[in-house]
C-alpha cells in the first residue's frame, strides 16, 4: 500500500511537471516575435518609369559614350552615300545604314524600353516589390517572398541618385531602382545620409538635363586639375 501511494505521488508530481512544461511552451508559442524597427520602406512596381530609369542609368553610367559613337558612325557611313557615290543603289544603301545608326543613337533607350515591356514578366504581372531597411540590414521582397538580402551595409558597392530615383548595387550583383516617391516609411531626403553613415559610400549624382551633365563634367575637370597641381 505504501509503495502504491508513493508511486501515485510520483505520477502526480510528474503530471504537474509536464503540465507546467506544456504551459511554458504554449506561452512561448503565443508570445509575439520581436519585430525589427523598420527605418525605411519602399513599395514599388516595375512600371515604365522604373524600367526607363534603369535603362537610362546603364546608358549614362555603364556605357556613357555609346550613343555618341553610334551617331558618329552613322555620319561616317552615311556621308559617302550622299557625296561620293553616284550609283543610286550605293547611295541609298550607305545613306540608309547611316540614318539607321543615327536614329539608334538618339532613340536606343526607347527601343530598349519597348522590348523590355514586351518581355518582362514582372512588368506584365504588376507584382509589388517591397524594400525594407533596418538599422542593421535590409531585405528585398517580391510579393511576399524575400528574393535578396543585405546582411551588412558594407556590402553596398555603388550608390547613385538623380532627381527622381536612387540606384543601389550590392555585392550579390543585385541592383535596385528606388523611386523617391515610393517611400512608405522614412523620408526619402534622409535616405542618402543614412546609407552614407552605414556604408561610408558617397551617393553620386547623375544629372538629368544636358546643362547638369555639362556642370558635372566641368566640376570633374576642375577636381582633376586640382589633383594634378597638388602632385
Amino acid at each position: 500500500m505504501a509503495k502504491n501511494a508513493a508511486r501515485s505521488k510520483k505520477a502526480q508530481a510528474s503530471g504537474k511537471k509536464s503540465e507546467l512544461n506544456n504551459e511554458k511552451a504554449s506561452v512561448k508559442e503565443s508570445a509575439p516575435k520581436k519585430k525589427r524597427d523598420v527605418l525605411y520602406q519602399i513599395v514599388t512596381k516595375k512600371d515604365s518609369g522604373v524600367i526607363k530609369a534603369y535603362i537610362t542609368f546603364t546608358y549614362r553610367v555603364l556605357h556613357p559614350s555609346v550613343s555618341a559613337r553610334l551617331i558618329i558612325y552613322g555620319l561616317i557611313v552615311g556621308l559617302p552615300g550622299i557625296f561620293f557615290f553616284k550609283d543610286l543603289f550605293w547611295r541609298i544603301f550607305f545613306t540608309g545604314i547611316g540614318a539607321a545608326l543615327i536614329l539608334l543613337g538618339f532613340f536606343r533607350q526607347y527601343i530598349s524600353l519597348w522590348i523590355t515591356k514586351r518581355n518582362d514578366p514582372d512588368y506584365k504581372s504588376g507584382v509589388e516589390f517591397t524594400y525594407i531597411f533596418t538599422d542593421a540590414d535590409a531585405e528585398f521582397l517580391k510579393g511576399d517572398e524575400v528574393f535578396s538580402r543585405l546582411d551588412k551595409y558594407k556590402d553596398i558597392t555603388n550608390f547613385y541618385y538623380d532627381d527622381a530615383y536612387y540606384y543601389l548595387a550590392i555585392k550579390s550583383r543585385d541592383f535596385f531602382v528606388i523611386p523617391k516617391s515610393a517611400f512608405t516609411i522614412g523620408d526619402a531626403k534622409e535616405f542618402e545620409e543614412f546609407i552614407y553613415k552605414k556604408s561610408k559610400l558617397t551617393c553620386r549624382w547623375i544629372p538629368d538635363s544636358f546643362k547638369g551633365r555639362m556642370q558635372k563634367r566641368r566640376a570633374e575637370r576642375a577636381i582633376a586639375s586640382d589633383e594634378m597641381k597638388k602632385m
